[in-house]
């Protein structure tokens, strides 16, 4: 994995949430049939990651609180994507952390892949907290 330039650093927290947007919605417009989009996809959720590491490692609360805003934001399942690589990286309020896990808890109750991925990523989030 890669390490974080001094320049990525340095980016504030309003242009890291907007980059963010921009890769849930190369997410959502995967197509799993063509290799250049799936590679894209995880690209672009490997990017994420890197984004939570950022603000991990800065651990500053306030940050965390202006990113956990993206939690509202329904489109291109963002708020899905937020709840969990926050909970999985960063220390958040309690607060935060329900609101996270509200949003987990309801696409875990989906039938299909997604929710019984989001039921087991629970299992294992409550054994781990």
């Amino acid at each position: 994995m890669n390490r974080p330039t001094k320049i990525e650093t340095n980016l504030n927290i309003d242009e890291l949430k907007t980059e963010y947007l921009n890769l849930t919605k190369i997410c959502a417009e995967i197509d799993y049939s063509d290799k250049k989009s799936v590679k894209r996809n995880n690209s672009a959720v490997t990017r994420m990651y890197n984004i939570m590491n950022l603000l991990s490692e800065n651990n500053n609360g306030t940050e965390i609180l202006n990113f956990a805003e993206l939690l509202t934001v329904e489109e291109n399942k963002t708020n899905l994507w937020v709840a969990a690589q926050m909970l999985e990286k960063l220390n958040v309020d309690k607060k935060t952390e329900q609101s996270a896990l509200k949003i987990i808890k309801k696409a875990a109750k989906g039938n299909g892949t997604e929710g019984m991925g989001f039921q087991s990523w629970l299992a294992e989030y409550k054994l781990q907290n």
